[in-house]
């Protein structure tokens, strides 16, 4: 599958793309914040899109996925260190295949994308 990998923090961006790709699949961009996620989902078209809930500069990675799926029907992994209730309730309005806790590791993310 071809994903784009959207988080903030650059280290859990290695380390995500990695298993990723470890799982046989492909990462076709890179973000760390909402609008070039957006730019980048709209351009490159990915077949899921794996996402951050808190994003660069304080913007929201549930957020990014209303405005992509507003055009295109791509899912998201959402990938959070917050599992409060208004999160999931947020994330569960989106085309959601799956929620994940941080930190995760390379099977959950290989069977979340599926």
């Amino acid at each position: 599958m071809r994903i784009l990998l959207v988080d903030d923090d650059q280290l859990i961006r290695f380390v995500h793309q990695m298993f990723i790709e470890r799982a046989g699949h492909e990462v076709v961009g890179v973000a760390e914040e909402e609008t070039q996620a957006v730019r980048m989902a709209l351009e490159l078209k990915p077949d899921v899109v794996v996402m951050d809930i808190r994003l660069e500069d304080g913007t929201n990675g549930i957020s990014a996925m209303r405005t992509i799926q507003q055009t295109l029907n791509i899912p998201a992994i959402y990938i959070s260190g917050n599992s409060d209730n208004k999160t999931m309730e947020d994330a569960e309005k989106t085309l959601m295949k799956a929620f994940l806790v941080k930190p995760v590791t390379q099977d959950e993310i290989a069977k979340a994308i599926v």
